[in-house]
């Protein structure tokens, strides 16, 4: 087996997370099984204490509505111990939980847009503790995929863990058998230990998409895993995508989603990258597109040099362009041989972020005119990056230069877990802002510039303008704006940026409170909408003071004024990971 099969997320932001771990050669369930019942749902231990942290300071936690001024706030021992007691076993049932369930209109505040019509998936580790053994770095945690569906201001929820052979092995079991890529030592407790076995759980736990009638749940360290859509039941991995047989046995959690009103314009772009290449070649990459009927509509193989590695967690696409960032990381053969193979650390901690190092943007040629510019590995400033915003080709360029948009985190430190967080973590440190990259493809050249300095992070823009100039990006946002300073994911941002170089993004912000914590920001496009932000963002809020998880709706023209619509969920659900919003109605 290879190290490099696998790609180490970092710690999660605390009040969300950044990517999803990797793996090595990942444990294979068969194709075509249908995961039934296995156990009771195990509990969260008595150990953990009182979920709801008690109040600490000596005044009333700050309510929602405007973030706090400039210089009036940061985060505190309190901060933590909410955002801590957040990460733990969700209450939903780990066996057949896919029966639906209305929920009650007296759990909502304010009115669901009669508008809002599809479903709302989301993705998520569901399990941070396994038969008594807790995890302190949620990215090993077994998927959760949930959907609550909009059905002309009424709302069905239903769930149901990815059936993994990990997760079913073990729930067979009761008790952990598989390492994920935090886990240190033999997970089974007992004293054997194999420092030769690289291998990792597939813990589908990062993305999540609806497309042609099917729905998969992404881990980019190994295959999809097929799920269906009405019942969440999962039917196994995935050696084909509605029609396209991966080009090496792994796709990615991210994609691409081109959204448009003429149907035969509408795409679905995903991608597969080969995390070890063969000696002497270039490792193995293809891209993917979709029609709006799900059927293949472009295929697109591509050899990169080098990437082994390189961490490819995102992808960006434009009218002529592919795109990948490949980060500066390495194997650190010291930490392999020094302390991985004595159980001292994790296999994810055996890829570190290289000082100095530049990263690359590797310009994938998508049309015959990008093509004839050719395939480009273009070097960035020293950072890593994990997601992305956008990208677009400025009007006249043909193709010769893109404008690029991410969010890139100051540098990445692997060893980071929930139990090492503190209010100092806020204070410089990997700070993660939106960027706007100027590429000159023709001479393989970049610069950059920070068009915020409040820290953010999920960014999500309308599926409309994907790949095309656009103006608004909806994120997870610190409360502290400031060039040093920081904190948790505890506001709704909407930023507004003119599409050129050089511009600064004004913002509006909507803060939750001082004791909850945001997930991912989904948009929903309004059907006919003519403006960029005609529709609503759905967001899910863990309130760490009253131990509840809240779906909220958003207006996504007015986000100042606060939701439209607030929906108290029967159980906790833990932070999750990333999203996807479907007009179709399954419930």
């Amino acid at each position: 087996a290879s190290l490099a099969g696998w790609a180490a997320p970092p710690p999660p932001p605390p009040g969300g997370g950044g990517g999803a771990p990797p793996a090595a050669r990942a444990h294979r369930a068969h194709a075509g099984s249908v995961r039934a019942a296995v156990t009771e749902p195990p509990a969260t231990s008595s150990e953990a204490g009182p979920f709801a942290p008690k109040w600490d300071l000596p005044r009333e936690p700050l309510a929602a509505g405007a973030p706090p001024p400039a210089g009036s706030w940061g985060p505190s021992n309190q901060t933590i111990n909410d955002w801590r007691s957040i990460y733990r076993n969700t209450t939903l049932s780990t066996t057949d939980g896919s029966a639906p369930r209305a929920i009650s209109k007296d759990k909502v505040t304010g009115v669901i847009p009669p508008e809002l019509n599809g479903t709302l998936f989301r993705n998520g580790p569901g399990l941070l503790e396994i038969f008594g053994k807790r995890l302190n770095q949620f990215f090993d945690g077994d998927g959760l995929v949930y959907a609550v569906a909009f059905d002309n201001g009424s709302l069905t929820f239903k769930h149901n863990f990815v059936g993994t052979k990990g997760f079913t092995d073990e729930q067979a079991a009761k008790q952990m058998l598989y390492k994920g890529a935090f886990a240190i030592g033999n997970p089974k407790g007992d004293a054997f230990y194999n420092p030769f076995d690289f291998d990792v759980k597939n813990v589908a736990n990062t993305g999540v998409v609806d497309w042609g009638g099917e729905l998969y749940a992404l881990w980019e360290g190994g295959k999809p895993h097929k799920m269906d859509p009405t019942t969440l039941r999962t039917e196994g991995e995935a050696d084909s995508v509605l029609g396209h047989d991966l080009e090496v046995p792994q796709m990615a959690a991210h994609y691409r989603v081109l959204d448009a009103d003429d149907q035969t314009k509408k795409r679905l772009v995903a991608f597969s990258i080969e995390a070890q290449n063969q000696p002497l070649q270039a490792n193995k990459c293809c891209f993917y597109e979709w029609d709006a009927d799900g059927k293949p509509a472009a295929r697109a193989p591509f050899g990169v040099q080098n990437a082994t590695f390189g961490m490819f967690h995102d992808c960006l696409v434009t009218e002529n362009w592919y795109m990948l960032l490949q980060n500066p990381t390495a194997l650190d053969p010291r930490k392999l041989l020094t302390e991985y193979m004595f159980a001292k650390c994790a296999l994810a901690e055996v890829i570190g972020f290289q000082d100095g190092k530049p990263a690359t943007l590797h310009m994938l040629p998508r049309t015959e005119k990008a093509r004839k510019i050719g395939q480009k590995a273009i070097p960035v400033d020293n950072q890593f990056f994990f997601h992305h915003v956008n990208a677009f080709e400025p009007e006249g360029s043909d193709g010769s230069r893109v404008v690029l948009d991410s969010a890139p985190w100051k540098f990445m430190d692997f060893s980071m877990n929930l139990d090492m967080v503190t209010p100092a973590f806020y204070n410089g440190g990997s700070r993660v802002e939106y960027t706007r990259f100027d590429i000159d493809v023709v001479s393989g050249t970049s610069a950059q510039a920070s068009l915020s300095n409040r820290v953010m992070e999920f960014p999500q823009v309308n599926h409309a303008f994907t790949g095309k100039p656009y103006r608004y990006t909806y994120a997870a946002a610190a409360a502290v704006k400031d060039d040093v300073l920081w904190g948790p994911n505890q506001c709704l941002v909407k930023f507004d940026c003119d599409p050129t170089v050089g511009a600064a993004a004004k913002e509006t912000v909507w803060y939750f409170g001082e004791r909850s914590f945001m997930q991912e920001p989904i948009f929903c496009p309004k059907p006919g909408g003519e403006k960029e932000d005609d529709g609503w963002v759905t967001v899910v809020v863990n309130d760490a003071g009253m131990d509840k998880s809240v779906l909220h709706v958003f207006d996504a023209a007015a986000i100042e004024a606060g939701p439209v619509a607030s929906v108290e969920l029967e159980d906790h659900l833990p932070p999750g990971l990333h999203g996807y919003w479907s007009t179709q109605l399954h419930k």
